[in-house]
């Protein structure tokens, strides 16, 4: 390899991992976890993880912080972690984190309290699920906004928790693993009789 070869792609880059398989990534989400637990009042994880699929694409966590000191300091705990950090606002956190085979994508989605259940909802997924369930509450006169929750005539209905969110729909309260669309219908819902 040439001197600029080398250091276009250098022999010791840490490969970014584009899926783990979900035992490994529910240790590491453990882990992270465990890591930034300290600054949270309240933290979840949300995506695939969650929805208990086969193959994670990246870690997804939900969380409300103490204050905003707190928040900065989850990219302090990622960085004891060997972290390396790439995205970090008032709102989200992103980071590829270290596991045995290269580094993985974990993203940190802030909340509020009030906000909570929305922003669980819409980071569990999945985003055909999440797409039908907007279209459905369009169809009722609702629409899904994950930074203020259900909305109904400008005013919030629900969003602390996701099954509100559900109620106020008028729908049953899913399971995460359920979250899933077979021919653009939820798996949950029951067939037409």
């Amino acid at each position: 390899m040439t001197n600029k070869q080398s250091t276009l792609f250098p022999q010791n880059e840490i490969p970014l991992l584009p899926e783990l398989d979900m035992p490994e990534a529910q240790c590491l989400s453990d882990k992270i976890k465990a890591a930034v637990q300290s600054q949270c009042q309240t933290i979840e994880v949300a995506g695939s993880i969650r929805r208990q699929r086969p193959k994670v694409h990246d870690i997804d966590f939900v969380v409300v912080t103490k204050s905003d000191a707190e928040w900065r300091n989850i990219n302090e705990k990622l960085k004891h972690l060997k972290a390396k950090p790439y995205c970090s606002g008032n709102g989200v956190i992103k980071a590829y984190v270290p596991c045995q085979r290269g580094l993985f994508q974990v993203d940190f989605y802030r909340a509020k309290p009030s906000t909570f259940g929305i922003h669980l909802l819409i980071r569990t997924g999945s985003a055909d699920h999440n797409m039908w369930l907007a279209g459905f509450a369009f169809s009722k006169g609702m629409r899904l906004k994950y930074s203020e929750g259900l909305i109904k005539d400008g005013s919030a209905i629900a969003g602390e928790d996701e099954k509100g969110v559900f109620d106020a729909l008028g729908l049953p309260y899913p399971l995460p693993s359920e979250r899933e669309t077979v021919e653009g219908k939820p798996v949950w819902m029951p067939p037409k009789k």
